[in-house]
């Protein structure tokens, strides 16, 4: 090996160098089973921490252990970023075959906003009023995160930028490498809104200018409470122990201050005689040491809370159990819906497993509770309901009929007139669908590339004609 080296005219390797020092055979064994040991002893640490991240030194070693994956998320991440792909393409549009044979452009007052925006009218009489649509969409010849607003007659004639450019000292990441998530419209025009993936929570006013914003990892959720003094939102809080991961936060929507926040850790707290928050930690084999007091640690997002919904007080009398202001919450990876009050975190009621990976609970006006199931994995989402009083639970919308189904995210709003307002999300699509389950309207967010490529549709929302102030949309130019 030695003589090819020198006389191929190639450099030698480093064994190659080791070798021709002629190093003893013993030292060589030494050293192949001191790796070998080595070896063993760090796989044997990262199993020991990984079931308790309480002992010393867990941080590093489970740091170091991750370092492989870490390293190709990055160079994973690079890759997007150079071949322009974002995470936000639709991962299971209706199949071609059975998309509507009549779709056509939405119109719009506006010229270069909303392009792709194409949509199909069914049987059935749509609701009358206003239609808020966000995601990715269409906004002179580009794509952006936006938000458009549709007259009663299905004309696009507003539109707000979704944008990060609020005064916030936080890192801003690319505009399309986050989604708008929670979006809310108030009855001024202005919108407050939230990213998956973004650095803050922004309102802006109905000509778009930024009224405040306070950074934060915000997600899911942004719920007005019937005053629209306040409004409810997710903040991540990564630093943290994984039991505080999540905090409920309450804004004062005029600007932007913190009126309260808690976390699951604070909930598990106030109920300790009630264990539905702590299906998710996980608890090391102990059976020969018989601890009393080791309780396991948490998954890294155990219980995934991605929406809250504050009883109204115009449908408390619909919810005898309940009072107004009561937080209907949702939590994803334990299948969990739960109701609290938000004054002393004292669960009121709970349901799990009637739903699978669910989100956004609503209160319905016929006294029950109604939440989007996205069954994921199961072949079809659903719009369900639940009767909090008796825990019975029923499909108010059945989505194998009309091709609904999203693995993650999805919205939903009951309509004056009995419509659902659904936002299949991975689907790039928004349907209102009737009570018998005929599909009413069917939108569409269609991007310019060749074939039938769409991006996603993030949020909806409904609003009977005289919802806006009259001067809630005067602006120059848009």
């Amino acid at each position: 090996m030695r003589w090819m080296a020198l006389h191929s005219g190639a450099s030698p390797s480093v064994l190659e160098r080791i070798l021709a020092k002629r190093l003893p055979l013993w030292l060589v064994a030494a050293m192949v089973i001191v790796f070998a040991l080595t070896t063993v002893l760090f796989g044997w640490l990262v199993k020991r921490y990984s079931e308790d991240d309480q002992r010393p030194l867990a941080t590093p070693v489970l740091a170091i252990a991750s370092f492989p994956d870490e390293t190709k998320t990055v160079f994973k991440e690079i890759g997007r970023i150079l071949s322009g792909k974002t995470d936000y393409s639709a991962i299971r549009a209706v199949p071609p075959d059975r998309l509507p044979n009549d779709l056509v452009p939405v119109p719009s007052m506006l010229e270069g906003v909303g392009e792709g925006l194409i949509m199909h009218r069914g049987p059935g009489t749509p609701a009358y009023g206003w239609r808020m649509i966000a995601g990715v969409l269409q906004i002179d010849g580009s794509l952006q995160t936006a938000a458009v607003l549709l007259s009663p007659d299905l004309k696009i004639v507003h539109y707000w930028p979704l944008i990060e450019d609020g005064p916030i000292d936080a890192e801003i990441g690319p505009p399309l490498r986050k989604l708008p998530h929670g979006v809310a419209v108030l009855r001024d025009g202005s919108v407050i809104y939230s990213f998956d993936g973004g650095a803050s929570l922004h309102r802006k006013d109905g000509c778009g200018r930024t009224m405040w914003a306070i950074p934060g990892e915000f997600h899911h959720t942004v719920t007005l409470d019937d005053t629209q003094e306040t409004v409810w939102a997710f903040r991540y809080n990564a630093d943290g122990d994984p039991s505080e991961i999540s905090k409920v936060v309450q804004i004062a929507t005029a600007d932007g201050a913190i009126m309260k926040e808690f976390s699951i850790a604070d909930v598990i707290s106030a109920n300790p005689k009630i264990d539905i928050l702590e299906l998710r930690r996980f608890h090391p084999d102990d059976i020969g040491g018989n601890s009393e007091g080791k309780a396991g640690h948490w998954h890294a997002d155990p219980v995934h809370l991605n929406d809250t919904d504050p009883l109204p007080r115009n449908l408390a009398d619909k919810f005898p159990m309940f009072a107004p202001g009561d937080l209907l919450i949702s939590a994803r990876e334990i299948n969990l819906l739960f109701v609290l009050d938000p004054v002393t975190l004292a669960i009121k009621w709970w349901r799990v497993g009637a739903t699978i990976r669910q989100h956004d609970g609503d209160w319905g006006r016929d006294g029950q509770i109604s939440v989007f199931n996205n069954r994921t994995a199961r072949g079809y989402s659903e719009i369900a309901k639940i009767d909090p009083e008796t825990f019975a639970s029923s499909a108010a919308i059945d989505g194998r009929g009309i091709d609904f189904y999203t693995r993650r995210r999805g919205q939903h709003q009951a309509l004056p007139n009995g419509n659902w307002l659904i936002t299949s999300t991975q689907q790039g699509r928004i349907i209102e669908v009737s009570p018998r389950g005929d599909v009413v309207l069917d939108f569409y967010n269609r991007t310019k590339e060749e074939g039938l490529a769409f991006t996603m549709l993030s949020a909806s929302a409904f609003f009977p004609d005289g919802t806006f102030n009259s001067d809630a949309f005067q602006c120059d130019g848009r």
